[in-house]
């Protein structure tokens, strides 16, 4: 669907013109790396165009296109809809913003964006499908069977129409409407699986086992993948007693879905009942292990392990059921065996006078399991929902768990679905001045500030500082290098020992070979030579903090795991206290002489971060990014912030952003929050 969606939005857009040259080459620049999948790329350019013609709405719907591509739909519906406020008569931007609707469940939104779209392009059927499909999710089956009709009236070739018909009718429960649908499905394509696996459910339903058998061997003869189809056959197969054809029918639904408990259930209890209790019992394992609340299969199992000897399983999955069940008299019964089985006389007749005592006041018992009943639906559901709610966090860790690397077909970089690709919930790094800034894959924030420019207009005699958040690793000659500055810059502070310049750039040179506390004192004495040099106490207060970080790292194991993900700073002993109280001075004693310099602000977020308080940091971020509307890694590093305050709604949208300026890993992340 997604492709149809791509190749159908081109073809529309391209009846767009800017009319403007200057922006022209841009755009094309653009639409040239979004047909070739380099989606990344193509946002950066539509980003251009935006900035020097932002009443254009062609530039915003191409960069949703991209972002659709990129599963984005959050930043996707923002784009479209700042189109759709610059030029209201656009179809395509309608379809795009119902597409991207659609895909965060926004099905009422999306059903009025297509009814817009149908406005300018009645007979466009990619436009009526999807409108169908929403309604379906919108709980309106009869429209979108409307739709379905309205497909086929329009494209007389489509296959498959009856069959969905069928399937939504069999949904609205209407199996004679759904047969008929099928019949004629069949009958237009007589070696489609689907029709007959449908079919055939239908006829189980209405217990018509003979032509559901014989469904269901069609389905299977033409190769259906569907392990529901074998499953059935399997259980139909037994009442049959055609066990061995049963037995495996199931072996083959477990082979196309390694995960289906019902597959091994249905095993299990066929395996039983054939006397072979230990694999019997090995099914129903996986089954409780996938399920823990599958009770008939946990009751099962332990009759099985009575059966083969096993009295210490049996008693553990006995009592498993009675802490649900409390008043379950064949758990005491099993029990009572197992016991006996044990020698264990004495305790297996009090088993039995409890199972006794239970059967002779049912009902008793039976209001007293209701009561518990409910204690229990009342303590497991609103009581849990209150102390832990969904931990956002928790749930994107779990989603990359055992997650199988995708391949990108264009290799490794940023071209493709890199959605797809598997980032870690590691933050943005603190912004340092250095002399050797990486080249980044793709644009980010300006780092250019008044304040850098004029240090290195007034030293020139220096190398340039620049600003980065990503340091360049330096080879075995550039630290030999740093060393050499260090010993030239002491000879030069002997005889102008009152230079402060010389002890910031000392400092520099210090801190590249990671000598911080030998940086920290030039520092101190650069400050104290002169008390508004905010590019000092800036550079101070990153020391500081890389000091609190390796220590963090070295009070515990450091590992791979470690280093992807946020960095956070335990908040103990007082000197740690005074450490934090420090470097936030810095930071507020930069901003204090240098209002507009983004990147404290984006630091001192960075430290609130490490200490937990996320919502301080998410204020930090929000200054940066006042400062500068452009600020990628503000956006990232909130973003990241609203997920561990499990704002799930302003985390999607700041990741969206960040993506959108260049930080293409927020892809990944947006994808994982979801699914």
């Amino acid at each position: 669907m997604k492709k149809i969606f791509y190749t159908l939005l081109l073809l529309l857009c391209a009846q767009f013109s800017s009319g403007q040259w200057n922006t022209d080459r841009i755009m094309n620049i653009g639409k040239n790396a979004l047909q070739f999948e380099d989606y990344v790329l193509s946002i950066q350019y539509f980003n251009q165009v935006i900035k020097i013609k932002p009443y254009l709405a062609e530039p915003y719907i191409y960069r949703g296109i991209a972002k659709i591509s990129l599963g984005d739909y959050t930043g996707a519906e923002q784009d479209c809809t700042e189109a759709i406020e610059r030029n209201p008569f656009v179809p395509q931007a309608y379809y795009a913003r119902g597409f991207a609707r659609k895909n965060i469940n926004k099905f009422q939104e999306a059903i009025v964006d297509f009814n817009k779209a149908l406005e300018f392009s009645p007979e466009n059927t990619d436009i009526i499908a999807n409108r169908g499909e929403v309604r379906e999710k919108n709980n309106d089956p009869e429209g979108a069977i409307d739709d379905l009709n309205l497909y086929r009236k329009l494209n007389p070739k489509a296959r498959g129409i009856d069959y969905e018909i069928g399937r939504i009718q069999l949904a609205m429960k209407d199996t004679v409407a759904a047969l008929v649908s099928l019949d004629k499905f069949i009958i237009s394509d007589s070696t489609n699986a689907t029709g007959y696996s449908i079919r055939a459910l239908i006829k189980m339903l209405q217990k018509d086992e003979k032509s559901a058998f014989e469904d269901y061997n069609k389905a299977v003869a033409y190769k259906s993948s569907y392990s529901g189809d074998y499953i059935n056959r399997g259980i139909l197969n037994v009442q049959r007693n055609k066990f061995n054809q049963a037995l495996s029918d199931y072996n083959e639904a477990i082979r196309l879905d390694p995960k289906s408990t019902l597959a091994y259930y249905n095993r299990g209890l066929l395996r039983a009942n054939l006397g072979d209790s230990n694999n019997a019992i090995g099914d129903l394992d996986k089954v409780v292990a996938a399920d823990s609340t599958n009770y008939e299969a946990r009751l099962q199992k332990a009759y099985l392990e009575l059966k083969v000897g096993d009295m210490t399983s049996a008693i553990r999955d006995f009592n498993v059921i009675l802490k649900k069940y409390p008043f379950f008299v064949p758990a005491y019964l099993g029990i009572a065996d197992a016991k006996q089985g044990l020698g264990r006389k004495k305790e297996a007749n009090q088993y039995r006078n409890l199972a006794s005592e239970i059967v002779n006041n049912k009902d008793y018992y039976k209001r007293k399991q209701n009561l518990v009943a409910k204690n229990q639906i009342a303590k497991e559901t609103p009581v849990n929902e209150l102390i832990k709610p969904v931990n956002l966090v928790e749930k994107f860790t779990a989603n990359n768990a055992g997650e199988r690397k995708y391949e990108n077909k264009y290799g490794e970089g940023v071209r493709g679905e890199i959605q797809n690709s598997v980032a870690n919930l590691k933050d943005e790094r603190n912004f340092e001045l250095t002399y050797n800034a990486p080249n980044a894959e793709t644009s980010r924030t300006n780092t250019y500030h008044p304040l850098i420019s004029k240090f290195n207009g007034e030293n020139t005699s220096m190398s340039s500082l620049k600003i980065a958040n990503d340091m360049v690793v330096q080879s075995a000659e550039q630290i030999n290098t740093h060393f050499a500055a260090i010993n030239r810059l002491t000879e030069q502070l002997k005889n102008t020992a009152d230079n402060s310049e010389l002890y910031f750039f000392r400092a520099l040179e210090f801190s590249l070979v990671q000598d911080y506390t030998s940086a920290i004192d030039d520092l101190n004495k650069a400050i104290e030579l002169r008390s508004n040099f905010a590019l000092a106490y800036f550079t101070r207060a990153n020391l500081r903090f890389k000091q609190l970080e390796y220590q963090s790292i070295n009070q515990s194991e450091y590992t791979q795991e470690t280093k992807n993900k946020v960095s956070v700073v335990p908040v103990g002993d007082e000197n740690t206290k005074i450490q934090y109280e420090l470097i936030l001075r810095d930071y507020d004693k930069t901003i204090d002489l240098t209002p507009d310099f983004s990147f404290a602000y984006f630091n001192k977020g960075n430290l609130y971060r490490s200490m937990k308080n996320f919502k301080s940091a998410v204020s930090s971020y929000s200054k940066a990014i006042e400062i500068d509307p452009d600020f990628a890694e503000s956006y990232y590093n909130r973003g990241i912030s609203h997920l561990y305050l499990n704002d799930k709604k302003n985390a999607t949208r700041d990741l969206s952003k960040s993506g959108e300026l260049g930080i293409y890993q927020s892809y990944s992340i947006i994808k994982r929050l979801q699914e």
